[in-house]
C-alpha cells in the first residue's frame, strides 16, 4: 500500500517499505537455505534496530516462530530461556556472541549494531564507543546477518512454506518479575486480533503517523504497540536502540516529530527530567503501559507536554492490550479503562465466582488476543487458562458503575497482615509516592511466622530527607494503622526491569536471606 514511504528510520538511514519487504524476503529465504524449517524456534536478541525488524518478519516469513530475548539477560538467564524454547537458531549482535557460543544451535547470525546506520552516523558511533568490533572466529555454525541477506540461495520466495492463522507465530516470555519465566504461545490469529482491535480503538491515520519507537521490542508491549501497528498502517518507526540515552531520544523527537508516543512510567519520568514543553507538540496519542502509572506523574506529564496519557492495561498472555482509556476523549483518573472491542471481563473470587460491582476480584480476560498457553507447560497453563476460554491474569482489580476497571494489585502480591486483613502493597505505594521527597517505593511483606506477614517498604528519596519515621507518620495520615510499613529501608534505586517494573522477586529473596542469617547467627 505504502512501497515509497518510509518504514524504518535509525541513524540517518531510512528504509522504504518496498526495501524492508525485500529484505524480509532475503532473509527468510536464507534461513530456508540455512536449514531451518516451519514450526522451528528462532531466539530474536536485539535492541531496537533495523535488524530485529527484519529478522522478526524473516522468521515469520520462513514458518519460524519468534523467542523474543532481552538482550540485557546474562548468560545463565540467555541460556535458560533458548534452552526451555527449543530454538534451533539465534539472530544476536556481535558483542552477545560468547553469550551464545556454547549452546548448540545452527546457524548463529550474528550483527552490528552500526550495520544499518548511515555512513556519518556509524563513523560518529566507533569514535564515541572507542571500543574495536568484537573478533568472532570462523565457523560452520556462525554467519553474519548482512551475508545472510547476500548469499546465494536455491529458494526463492515461492517456495517458502505458507502461514495459517493458528499457527504459531511468538513465544513471548513472560517477565519474570514474580517467578520463573514462562513462554506465552502467542498465534498469528491473537497477535493480528489485537492489532485490529487497536486500531479501532485508536483509529491511527494510515500513511501518515510517526512512531517513537523508544520501548524494546522485545517486550510484547512495544512489539505490539510501535511495531505492529504502525508497520500495519504504514507508519514510520523512528527505532531507538537505548532510550536511557536521554540526549540521543530527545535528538530524535526534535528531529522526527512522532505523532505515536508509547511510554512506560519509568520513561514518562526520566523524560519529565529533561523534555521541553514543546518536545511532543506533533503527538496526536501518548500512551502508557507496562506498569501502573500513578495519577501523579500523569498529572505532571499534562502539565509540561499539554498532552493526557492515555493508560491501558494487558499482559504477555494477551497479545498483550485487553484495556484502555478512551483516546482524546474520557480518562478515568486511575483507572486502566474499558475492555477493548471484541474482549470480555470479569472479576471473580476464589471460587470463581463473580463478585459484586464495586468490590475486588480476580480479573479474569477472554478475546481473541489471549494465548494458547504456555510452551512445555502445561501444569502453569491448567493454572491460568479456565473453561469457555477465560484467562486468569492474577491482577485484583475492581470497576465501578461505568464499566472502568482499577487494578488494585496483583493476586500472588497481597499481604497478609498480623491483623488479619489483606494488605495490597500497591495501596501504600501510592501513598508513598504522595510525599515530595519520594521518587520510588516498593512494598513486600516479610514472614513473621505462622502465616502472617509484616509490612516492608523500600524508598528512594530525594536527598536525605525524609527520615523513616516521618515517613511513617505521613503513611498513618492516608492509611489504617494495620496498612502502616513496620521497617522503611532506604535504597539509591530498586531493582527492576527494562521497561521499568519493580523486581519484587529481587527484593523477598533479599529479606529470605537476610532472615537465614539471622537465624543462623542466633542458633
Amino acid at each position: 500500500m505504502f512501497p515509497r514511504r518510509s518504514a524504518l528510520y535509525f541513524f540517518g538511514k531510512t528504509l522504504s517499505y518496498q526495501e524492508c519487504g525485500n529484505l524480509v524476503e532475503r532473509f527468510a529465504c536464507g534461513l530456508a537455505a540455512l536449514g531451518v524449517r516451519k514450526g522451528d524456534r528462532v531466539a530474536l536478541c536485539l535492541p531496537n534496530s533495523p535488524q530485529s525488524v527484519i529478522a522478526y518478519f524473516g522468521i515469520l516469513r520462513a514458518g519460524g516462530i519468534v523467542v523474543a530475548c532481552n538482550p540485557t539477560y546474562t548468560e545463565h538467564e540467555l541460556s535458560s530461556q533458548i534452552r526451555d524454547a527449543g530454538a534451533r537458531a539465534v539472530v544476536v549482535l556481535d558483542m552477545m556472541y560468547e553469550k551464545v557460543q556454547h549452546l548448540d544451535l545452527a546457524p548463529i547470525i550474528v550483527t552490528r549494531i552500526t550495520d544499518f546506520m548511515a555512513t556519518i552516523a556509524r563513523y560518529i558511533y566507533q569514535q564515541r564507543s572507542r571500543t574495536a568490533p568484537v573478533l568472532i572466529p570462523p565457523s560452520d555454525r556462525v554467519i553474519f546477518f548482512r551475508d545472510l541477506l547476500d548469499m546465494e540461495r536455491p529458494i526463492s520466495p515461492k517456495d517458502l512454506p505458507s502461514v495459517a492463522p493458528d499457527d504459531l507465530a511468538l513465544l513471548q516470555y513472560t517477565g519474570g518479575t514474580t517467578g520463573v519465566s514462562k513462554g506465552a504461545m502467542l498465534r498469528h490469529r491473537n497477535l493480528t486480533a489485537n492489532v485490529q482491535q487497536l486500531l479501532s480503538w485508536f483509529r491511527p491515520a494510515p500513511g501518515e503517523e510517526t512512531f517513537l519507537a523508544a520501548l524494546p521490542l522485545f517486550h510484547v508491549f512495544g512489539m505490539t504497540v510501535t511495531q505492529n501497528i504502525c508497520l500495519s498502517v504504514g507508519g514510520t518507526m523512528v527505532l531507538v536502540p537505548d532510550p536511557r540515552d536521554m540526549k540521543v531520544l530527545l535528538s530524535l523527537v526534535r528531529k522526527k516529530e512522532p505523532t505515536v508516543v508509547a511510554l512506560v512510567p519509568a520513561l514518562v519520568r526520566k523524560l519529565l527530567e529533561h523534555c521541553e514543553a514543546t518536545d511532543f507538540e506533533s503527538a496526536r496519542f501518548c500512551i502508557s503501559g507496562g506498569a501502573a502509572l500513578s495519577y501523579e506523574l500523569l498529572k505532571q506529564f499534562k502539565e509540561r507536554t499539554g498532552h493526557l496519557l492515555v493508560e491501558g492495561y494487558g499482559l504477555s498472555e494477551a497479545s498483550p492490550v485487553t484495556h484502555c482509556n478512551i483516546p482524546g476523549g474520557l480518562s478515568v483518573k486511575r483507572s486502566v479503562g474499558l475492555p477493548i472491542s471484541s474482549t470480555d471481563a470479569k472479576l471473580v473470587d476464589e471460587q470463581g465466582c463473580e463478585v459484586p460491582l464495586g468490590e475486588a476480584g480476580e480479573l479474569w480476560v477472554r478475546g481473541p488476543q489471549v494465548m494458547q498457553g504456555y510452551w512445555n507447560n502445561q501444569h502453569e497453563t491448567d493454572n491460568v487458562v479456565r473453561p469457555e476460554g477465560w484467562l486468569a491474569t492474577g491482577d485484583m482489580a475492581r470497576m465501578d458503575e461505568d464499566g472502568f476497571f482499577y487494578i488494585v494489585d496483583r493476586k500472588k502480591d497481597m499481604i497478609l497482615s498480623a491483623s488479619g486483613f489483606n494488605v495490597y502493597p500497591s495501596e501504600i505505594e501510592r501513598v508513598l509516592l504522595l510525599h515530595q521527597a519520594v521518587r520510588d517505593a516498593a512494598v513486600i511483606g516479610v514472614s513473621r511466622g505462622e502465616g502472617a506477614e509484616s509490612i516492608k517498604a523500600f524508598v528512594v528519596r530525594e536527598g536525605d530527607v525524609p527520615t523513616a519515621e516521618a515517613l511513617m507518620e505521613h503513611c498513618r495520615r492516608f492509611l489504617a494503622p494495620y496498612k502502616v510499613p513496620r521497617k522503611i529501608e532506604f535504597r539509591s534505586e530498586l531493582p527492576g526491569t527494562i521497561h521499568g517494573k519493580t523486581l519484587y522477586r529481587v527484593l523477598r529473596k533479599e529479606e529470605e536471606e537476610r532472615g537465614h542469617r539471622q537465624r543462623s547467627r542466633t542458633a
